[in-house]
Parts: C-alpha cells; sequence; structure tokens
C-alpha cells in the first residue's frame, strides 16, 4: 500500500491528466448516447426560377443600387 501512495505522490500531475481524460471522455460518452442524431434527408431541393422579378420590392437602402445608371461605367 506505502508504495501505491509513494506512486500517486511522485506523479500525481499524470493521475490528474488521465484522470481528467476519463472524466471528459465518459461525458462525451454520455452526451452523444442521449442526444438522437438526426439524419439529412438526401433530397435534393428544386430551385424555384423567379420569372416576375417587379413583384418583389426594394429595400429603400438599395433603391440608390438598382436604377438604370448604376451599370454605366462612372469615366465617360
Amino acid at each position: 500500500m506505502d508504495l501505491l501512495i509513494e506512486f500517486l505522490m511522485n506523479n500525481y500531475i499524470w493521475v490528474i491528466v488521465v484522470v481528467l481524460i476519463i472524466i471528459f471522455a465518459l461525458i462525451g460518452y454520455l452526451v452523444d448516447v442521449n442526444n438522437p442524431k438526426v439524419k439529412k434527408s438526401k433530397e435534393v431541393k428544386p430551385i424555384v426560377k423567379v420569372e416576375n422579378e417587379e413583384k418583389f420590392e426594394v429595400h429603400p437602402s438599395m433603391e440608390a443600387y438598382t436604377n438604370e445608371d448604376f451599370d454605366d461605367p462612372l469615366i465617360k
């Protein structure tokens, strides 16, 4: 028994590190077991193309960038 106590006293830092790793592994295992994993559906959702863009309202801060002069070069 004295040999075990002497070993723990000489290597207490390593014992603490190993115990912490075991505790974190146990916590991780318990969290993983208790939370069911959500399966991702492999269905590809079709991309909806908008044919009539005029029905969307433009935010007032973007109105300055949506006029016809925006595509013209600044230096003529």
